[in-house]
């Protein structure tokens, strides 16, 4: 399984996988068992369709014909940047870190799984409690971390 753990606060029930965009390092069939083995019921995706498309064409179709097996959160973010409108940002990142405190399983992905993966991830910790610099260190160590310094000033003001 190439999810990746990030942990939460103790007095969060839910649980946060990092990943890579599903369908993309794996088959899409191998994404979807590993999927019910970790018990997921929320998937937020950072890319903007026309990459998932072009990087995942069955994960793509299954988003586009409804038939994905768990809830879908969109915040699309382009490569190496940011999410175009701040406000839905911290909406995505609300959603995200409420749906943690009421005990859903969640994945986190975009392409590779790891700067926008991990600068939502940051986000989400920072809005769970976590200080700064602990929740960048809990990233890095789960694989992730902000790319460039537009994502990195983007955790340090959230």
């Amino acid at each position: 399984m190439l999810f990746r753990r990030l942990p939460l606060p103790v007095e969060v029930p839910g649980t946060l996988w990092l990943h890579s965009m599903p369908g993309r390092m794996e088959p899409w069939d191998r994404f979807l068992n590993d999927m019910r083995r970790a018990k997921l019921s929320l998937v937020m995706c950072l890319n903007p369709l026309d990459e998932v498309a072009q990087l995942s064409p069955e994960y793509h179709k299954a988003i586009t014909l409804g038939r994905v097996p768990f809830r879908w959160l969109h915040l699309p973010m382009r490569d190496m940047g940011l999410a175009t409108d701040a406000a839905s940002f911290r909406e995505g990142v609300d959603q995200l870190s409420q749906a943690l405190r009421l005990g859903d399983h969640a994945l986190l992905h975009c392409a590779a799984g790891i700067g926008r993966t991990g600068t939502v991830a940051a986000c989400v910790l920072k809005r769970l409690g976590v200080p700064t610099e602990q929740a960048l260190l809990q990233v890095r160590q789960a694989g992730g971390n902000p790319q460039t310094a537009a994502q990195s000033g983007l955790i340090e003001q959230f």
